[in-house]
This record gives C-alpha cells, structure tokens and sequence, in this order.
C-alpha cells in the first residue's frame, strides 16, 4: 500500500503509510503547522490496525481542533442501541446491499460509524446504522454458539462524541454537521434523507442553524429551500420512496404535491412502470393534473380510460408511452383533436396517389395547408414543371 489520504472522520483527514505487517495512520502535520502535508516518521500515530484483525487498536490522542473532534473508541455491540431512530435520515426499511456484507465479512469495518454517547453509557446511532446492521448480521451468520453467548463482549470500532456536555460535545448543530459530513463520506443523500435531516433538524436547532446546513448539501442557504424539502415529506409514502430511489425527480415531487394521496400512488406507480424520464414526468404530471381538475375526475380514472382505448394493441414500453402521452394531449385540447379528425376525412376524400401529400399548418393555427409530390430525379420534376406551371397560371 502507498501513502495516501483516508477520510477516517468527518472532521479530518488522515495520512496511511504501509509496513510490513500492518497499516499505519497518521494526523496530517498540516494540522500541526507542516505547510508540506506529508506524513513524516515524527508524527503521532492515531491509531494502528493489524491486517490479521478485523477490528482497530489505538492510543489516546487529544487534536486540538476548533470544534471537539469525536473519538476513536471500541463500542461493546450491546451497549448500542439500534431502537432509537432520533438521527436516522432513511425512513424506509431496505435490504442490506450484498458488497457491504461481503466488505464487512471480509475486512470488518472500514469506515467507523458515528455515535453519541449517553449519560448511562450506551450509544444511540448519528450516523452508520447500516454498516452497524451489516457488522452485526456478519457476526451473528458466522459465529458459534459460545460467541453469540459472549454478545456482550463482541465490539466495533466507531467515532463517539460524549453527551456529558464537556466542551461543547452535546451541541446540537455540531452533531448535525458531524453527522451530515460522516454520511457525505459514503455518498450523497437522497433528496428524502435531506428532507428528513432538514426535518428533525429544526426541531432543536435555530432557523439559522438549520440553513447552515443547506451548504453542506450543495444548496443555497435560503429559507424557502428548506421547506420545499420538508414539504415532500407530506406526500404519499408510495412517492416518497420513488423520490428516494432517484426513480422519480425532484421537479416532479413538487408537482406532485398538487394531486389527492390515491392519485400521488398511482402517478408514481406509473413513472416507475414505465420508468419515465424527467421532461416526460413533466409532461405527464401536467397533463394529468390539468385534466383532474377540468373534468373533476381521478388519475386512476382517466388511466383506466386510456388503457381500456389501447388494449386491442400490442404495443411495448415506450410505444405505450407515446400512446398515452398523445392520448392526454388530445384530452387536453379537444379543439386540435376535432380539426384533425376533420383534416383525416378531408385527406381521404381527396384520394390521393402514392407520393402525394397533403399537409396542415402546425396545431391549425392558420387554414393554410401544403400540397407535396416525390419526384423520383430533378429530371423528372423538370420534365413535368411545365404543366403544373401552366396549372397555377389557370
């Protein structure tokens, strides 16, 4: 292994450097005024982990930071209490992904999860639930029957701030950015989990407080953000997780705040079927919205409508999509569908032969319509320009 940079905790960096037997990590000399930001054999080693164990063995280190850093500690598992879900951002219960057990199960846990510690001595989850879920299932799949008997005892490696009030270590928004920054280290968070950050946020912290944080998530510090990612936090569950799933996009949840629950299930059911892209969510929201409210009728009724017109039709995923985008079109302007219904009869009394065209103004707007003819060389056309000149001339 090279030396590198490893974002171990949400609030610094650490230097790795290889040896022989195990992997050493060192603070950053930056952060002790070395402008370079190379490691050097001087530095004070954080901590030390042995390839052989799964888990991380280390010296108490206080770093002077502007805020108190968390700290590296071993965590009994029965000491952490996965109940309590004051923190937690992701309101819906999936699966444990398979390349996070097999990380796990193979070299234990790479990035600690971040704990608060209570005045009793547990520990309630700020952020990490999963990797902790995942480390607990390893354990529980490969364990024998004496171990799972000394539970107890079986400990990971986490980030613990204390919640006895030292320094500063309880205050709210600390642990909020803490723990927006530790879940930014694993990937960004779904346009749900921010609502619900933002949510649980500001009930014990400052307005202010509250939009400190919009930075941290790529957003502008304004008010009206805020709450338009609370307000998708009203919409039906069914939504929520399509929202959440990137299935659905951010511009349509907010469109879809406008329709009945019943009707938000159905429209995300359809763009997940149908797995629609941004501008055609748009389009449909639009068009199902517009029609809801002029007929004073539901989604599913008008859905039913279209599928009961088509289902004599083979048609595939985006020939149905097509259909029923054209279908609320006509819906929407009964004007445009009546003139080409009458353009339709028109065209076919003209009985016109093979290669010959008649064609309307764009949504007859004007009255105006074009005669084509295929000509199949410009020799041809030249051959035959004179007697159709002499006809416009007529």
């Amino acid at each position: 292994m090279q030396e590198g940079l490893l974002p171990l905790s949400p609030l610094a960096f650490f230097a790795i450097k290889s040896t022989d037997k195990s992997v050493e990590f060192f603070h950053l000399t930056k952060l002790t005024g070395d402008k370079s930001g190379r490691a050097h054999k001087g530095d004070v080693p954080i901590f030390f982990i042995n390839r052989f164990l799964p888990f991380m063995s280390f010296p108490a280190y206080p770093i002077k930071m502007k805020n108190r850093a968390p700290l590296l500690c071993q965590v009994s598992l029965h000491d952490i209490n996965l109940s309590d879900m004051n923190y937690s951002l992701n309101p819906f219960h999936q699966p444990l992904q398979e390349n996070l057990l097999k990380s796990i199960n193979n070299l234990g846990i790479l990035h600690p999860p971040l704990l608060l510690k209570q005045q009793d001595s547990s520990f309630i989850i700020l952020s990490g639930r999963r990797r902790i879920q995942a480390y607990l299932q390893c354990f529980q799949s490969s364990s024998t029957q004496k171990d799972k008997l000394e539970h107890d005892e079986k400990t990971l490696p986490a980030l613990v701030f204390s919640s006895n009030g030292e320094k500063g270590e309880n205050n709210p928004a600390l642990l909020f950015t803490a723990l927006v920054q530790h879940q930014l280290l694993s990937g960004s968070l779904s346009i749900i989990e921010q609502a619900v950050l933002l949510q649980k946020a500001s009930m014990v912290l400052k307005e202010q407080e509250v939009l400190r944080l919009l930075p941290l998530l790529g957003m502008k510090p304004k008010p009206n953000v805020s709450g338009e990612l609370v307000a998708l936090l009203d919409l039906e569950t069914t939504a929520q997780l399509g929202l959440h799933q990137g299935i659905i996009a951010p511009r349509s949840g907010k469109k879809l705040a406008r329709f009945s629950l019943a009707d938000q299930k159905q429209l995300a059911q359809l763009i997940e079927q149908f797995q629609l892209g941004g501008s055609k969510q748009q389009n449909l929201l639009d068009r199902l919205f517009q029609l809801t409210k002029r007929k004073q009728t539901s989604v599913e009724i008008l859905i039913s409508q279209w599928r009961e017109k088509e289902k004599d039709k083979q048609l595939n995923g985006p020939q149905q999509v097509s259909s029923l985008l054209r279908w609320l079109d006509q819906q929407c302007q009964p004007r445009l569908k009546q003139a080409e219904d009458e353009f339709k009869k028109f065209n076919s009394q003209l009985q016109l032969p093979a290669g010959v065209r008649v064609e309307h103004a764009l949504s007859f707007e004007e009255e105006q319509v074009t005669l084509s003819i295929d000509f199949s060389s410009k020799e041809e056309l030249a051959s035959i320009w004179p007697k159709i000149e002499a006809l416009l001339q007529s």
